[in-house]
């Protein structure tokens, strides 16, 4: 566990991804519940994903209080109603009275941000949600975001994030969070499979989670980890999900962690993200 920066709230270090779920919808209701009963309490979804209701199912009978359930709100719904209405529809496929972490999914120039962001405070008023998060924002996004702010502060932004790709690190977005005191929620942690398809980082990972006796997934995970990030993988098993969350209970020693810093100047690979925004 670990404060989910600047809000006081204690979140598992890793969290549960719901994007893209395979399996059937009962694997994925029981990997979720795995999760929780072993000690993970982030959820990620989005209204985009159509999970939503998958983890409104798989959260029943769990005190709600100890739950950290954080979903996204796409950006043609940023409009100020539009912003209401879809926090409406996902508090009832969440089942749920409240939404921890409420996050626009994507910038989108063509909305004012002062809009978007007056409707997220007046959210957080109403009880509706406790914290405001954005995805996907650079370093000039997240300025605007936080200048259109009046009542409450950004406490998160999702990005994508991994050992093989760290543009964020780059481009001064992970610095930006760092100072402002806004996690950063890792997605894609695993680049889709990427890192494990280029031999060299894969032998890499082999070699050190040999030491530890982990898995090379667990080992890239531990990396995020490590550099103060709350990486959010996805499984649709509980064999899988039972590998995520054992990637949080060892410590990479300076020297792995140097060794794994350096595949990205080695043999990085192109945010996903960043192709689909310049398109």
């Amino acid at each position: 566990m670990a404060e989910f920066d600047g809000t006081g709230r204690n979140v598992s270090v890793i969290g549960v991804g719901t994007w893209s779920l395979e399996g059937s919808r009962s694997d994925n209701i029981r990997s979720i519940r795995y999760a929780i009963d072993h000690g993970i309490n982030f959820i990620d979804t989005a209204e985009m994903y159509g999970t939503e209701d998958i983890v409104g199912e798989a959260i029943k009978g769990y005190d709600r209080e100890d739950l950290f359930i954080a979903t996204k709100v796409w950006p043609t719904h940023f409009s100020y109603h539009d912003v209401i209405r879809s926090c409406e529809e996902s508090l009832k496929k969440l089942k749920t009275d409240y939404i921890d972490l409420y996050q626009l999914h994507w910038p989108n120039p063509s909305i004012s941000i002062k809009e978007t962001m007056s409707a997220m405070e007046h959210l957080v008023d109403e009880g509706m949600i406790r914290y405001i998060g954005i995805s996907n924002f650079s370093v000039k996004e997240t300025e605007e975001a936080m200048k259109a702010m009046a009542k409450y502060r950004i406490v998160s932004n999702q990005l994508e994030y991994n050992v093989a790709t760290r543009e964020i690190e780059d481009d001064g977005v992970y610095d930006l969070c760092k100072k402002n005191g806004m996690a950063i929620i890792a997605y894609s942690p695993l680049s889709h499979g990427k890192i494990f398809d280029n031999e060299v980082i894969l032998d890499k990972l082999k070699a050190i989670g040999r030491k530890y006796n982990r898995s090379p997934a667990q080992v890239a995970l531990n990396w995020i980890i490590s550099k103060g990030a709350f990486p959010i993988p996805k499984a649709s098993s509980i064999d899988h999900m039972a590998e995520n969350v054992a990637s949080a209970d060892f410590t990479l020693s300076d020297e792995d962690m140097r060794s794994l810093d350096s595949i990205y100047r080695d043999h990085p690979i192109r945010s996903i993200a960043r192709r689909y925004k310049n398109r």
